[in-house]
């Protein structure tokens, strides 16, 4: 602290506790002030000043604010930094952001063309041609290593998923090493870039990834080209520095040398520094294949799809082996790459590159001693091209004497990482099927992100926006100048806190403001801090922002606090505490499985709210919108709607239509989430329970389509 501050808390402390002291101490007369000084008059001076700014802290230590204020100078003034940010990033969407989607053209198209030629391979062509590769590049055994770690993930069910995460790399490393490479060396050729780099360089590599994911999304949008270029951020650095530092540590009598040669600039870079600083390049290549492999889970957030959003999806289901699938297939792939490039760079293979592997065997046989590079590609691409028809058969099959609006138009739907909102999607994807539309595989992103990503255009609709509860995103998002909000999926959806009955019972708790005395609220201490654990909701849900209102609402500061993190995991836990006679405190809604675990009024209870307080956005609400049979709940009684991008509902009347007229009762719902809560939670098992309601339904359903179809 600094020693102004310092002095300031002793006079505080004077002021406080021994005003009257400096207060009874004589003033000097005015004659003494004006006399000659000597240490009397000095010591009466010093007493004098003492007294002045005494009087001055007791004054403000006793006003309002008092000088709390002066020892800590950041009440004062906030810097609005956050605001800056916010305010420049809005500026550059709205002004620029077919300029960013234009740059990220190059990236979109490299990576859709790797990703369409590994998945058009048949799955055994792809890991003999793998195999070769590792071969020729790193040797017998890490091309035996790789197929069994491939075989072992298409095993596994994860082959697709894995073909979609390797071109991810693949193209993230592409321009990591393009762009990589080409500043390294500019680093390695002037200090003075060097020096303005390094900052920018640490910040890259220090800064969460999570922060730079939301200007990303709003720049380029959501999906696999963002992904690409959160990973280049992410991974980008080390190969920079690596190429920098190998360039600088080129011996310099070599470079004298080659001077003294004769050796141009652009020869000495990369005839000499270049070749000889190759292994130390190549690490950093390496280090940035097991980056961009790490960020795979992160870019999942955003909607890229692959091993990273297996992982994703079995931390929102709570599905341990298919968390373990994701996770394990992404470690055999990260040691395959890694293997690879770990020995290229090494570059101590006594044979030649040509006299060893598949095309030293080709070329060292009698026959086979001319065989060229062009030879062998030719080879690999005439392989290639027999197989490119290869292709995975539809889902749906429409009658061709049918008028088809959608023929020729996609449509991305999307929906967050719980598994229960995906049954009405697939619901309203197969109607928009049969109205002729292609469907893209549903994007599995959070709420805020998903609803932004539909303002801006790069989606088209979800079919599980909360009328209430996401009124805020929706308005966040553009509102009603760029979404719509068309019919009712489901209505009646409840939503508050629950506790065990047995607990509820034996303590008479039927309130939550009952929480505000301690011995209640410690029985549901978790963590032994004394405080009541409520499991409450992920960050970015709108029931987060309630439950926080709630607490401060009702007094409960003092004796309650909110769980966050993964909702599914900490749901899980929750049940675990029950079985074993614990006392439990959540939030949860419906419909959700939860409810088929834990039966209300047979496991547990709701818990009534003193009164009805709601956040600012839903102050129109009274206590009538957040009861049910007389018992106030907390929450308003929701209901599940369609929101699309208004211009995709414009141009498309017939999916405009089929949206406002598909409803699907709460029941219906309640009853699918306890097919999933008994295993059938895969996604074709999600799939084939869309498919059988509309069996169930079927005179309905062709209505709605009908209706949909003759707009």
């Amino acid at each position: 602290m600094p020693i102004g501050y310092c002095l300031l808390a002793i006079a505080y402390c004077l002021a406080k506790k021994h005003v009257p002291w400096v207060l009874a101490y004589p003033l000097p007369t005015p004659d003494q002030i004006n006399a000659p000084r000597h240490d009397n008059i000095n010591k009466n001076t010093g007493i004098v000043v003492l007294k002045s700014l005494t009087l001055s802290v007791f004054a403000i230590a006793t006003s309002q604010g008092g000088l709390d204020i002066l020892l800590n100078p950041f009440e004062l003034y906030t810097l609005p930094l956050q605001q800056w940010i916010t305010a420049a990033v809005n500026f550059l969407v709205d002004n620029f952001r077919p300029f960013f989607q234009g740059i990220s053209l190059p990236i979109s198209v490299t990576l859709e063309s790797i990703e369409w030629l590994l998945l058009s391979i048949p799955p055994l062509i792809l890991l003999i041609l793998i195999a070769l590769i590792a071969w020729q590049l790193a040797g017998g055994r890490i091309a035996i290593y790789s197929v069994a770690a491939l075989s072992l993930i298409g095993f596994c069910g994860a082959w697709n998923q894995a073909m979609v995460s390797l071109s991810l790399v693949v193209t993230a490393v592409v321009f990591c090493m393009v762009i990589g490479i080409t500043t390294g060396i500019a680093c390695a050729s002037s200090d003075r870039i060097e020096k303005v780099l390094r900052p920018l360089l640490d910040a890259m590599q220090t800064l969460p990834s999570f922060v730079y994911l939301v200007p990303v999304v709003m720049l380029f949008g959501i999906g696999a080209v963002p992904g690409v270029m959160a990973t280049c951020v992410f991974a980008i650095p080390p190969l920079i520095r690596l190429t920098n530092l190998g360039i600088r540590q080129v011996s310099t009598e070599v470079v004298e040398a080659a001077i003294a040669f004769g050796s141009t600039p652009t020869q000495m870079l990369f005839e000499v520094q270049i070749p000889l600083a190759m292994p130390t390049i190549l690490a950093g290549v390496n280090q940035a294949i097991l980056l961009a492999l790490s960020m795979s889970v992160v870019t999942s957030m955003i909607g890229v799809g692959g091993l990273g959003q297996m992982v994703l999806q079995g931390l929102g289901r709570v599905n341990v082996g298919l968390a373990a699938v994701g996770g394990l297939s992404i470690v055999l792939i990260a040691v395959m790459l890694d293997r690879i490039t770990q020995i290229v760079s090494q570059g101590n293979n006594q044979i030649p590159w040509l006299k060893r592997g598949p095309i030293g065997l080709v070329r060292s046989s009698s026959t086979g001693e001319k065989v060229t590079w062009a030879t062998v590609a030719a080879t690999i691409l005439l392989a290639l091209l027999g197989f490119m028809t290869w292709q995975q058969p539809s889902h749906v099959t429409t009658d061709s004497n049918l008028a088809m609006p959608g023929k020729g138009v996609s449509v991305q739907s999307v929906y967050s990482s719980l598994q229960e909102e995906q049954f009405q999607t697939e619901i309203v994807n197969i109607g928009l099927e049969k109205l002729g539309y292609t469907i893209k595989e549903p994007k599995q992103i959070e709420y805020v992100t998903a609803h932004l990503a539909l303002g801006n255009g790069d989606l088209d609709y979800t079919a599980v926006h909360w009328d209430i509860g996401h009124r805020p995103f929706f308005e966040k998002s553009g509102g009603e100048q760029k979404l719509e909000r068309l019919g009712v999926i489901t209505s009646n959806l409840l939503q508050g806190y629950q506790i065990d009955k047995k607990t509820a019972d034996k303590y008479n708790i039927t309130n939550l403001e009952q929480l505000k005395d301690p011995k209640i609220a410690k029985l549901f201490d978790s963590d032994g801090d004394g405080k009541a654990n409520l499991i409450g909701c992920n960050s970015g849900w709108f029931c987060e922002i309630m439950i926080q209102h709630h607490i401060k609402a009702y007094g409960l500061q003092d004796t309650v606090e909110q769980d966050q993190g993964t909702y599914s995991a900490l749901i899980v836990d929750a049940i675990t505490r029950y079985n074993q006679g614990q006392p439990i405190l959540y939030y949860t809604w419906t419909p959700m499985w939860m409810a088929a675990v834990l039966k209300p009024d047979q496991d547990v209870v709701w818990l009534e709210v003193p009164f009805t307080d709601l956040p600012e956005s839903q102050k129109d609400l009274t206590a009538k919108d957040t009861s049910v049979n007389g018992k106030n709940l907390g929450f308003a009684i929701d209901r599940i709607r369609i929101v699309a991008n208004k211009k995709f509902v414009s141009a498309n009347p017939a999916a405009k239509r089929l949206f406002e007229l598909i409803h699907i009762p709460v029941e219906d719902i309640n009853a699918q989430n306890e097919l999933l809560n008994n295993g059938e939670d895969s996604s074709k098992d999600i799939r084939r329970h869309a498919e059988e309601w509309i069996e169930n339904h079927q005179d309905l359903f062709d209505s709605w389509v009908e209706e949909a179809r003759n707009i």
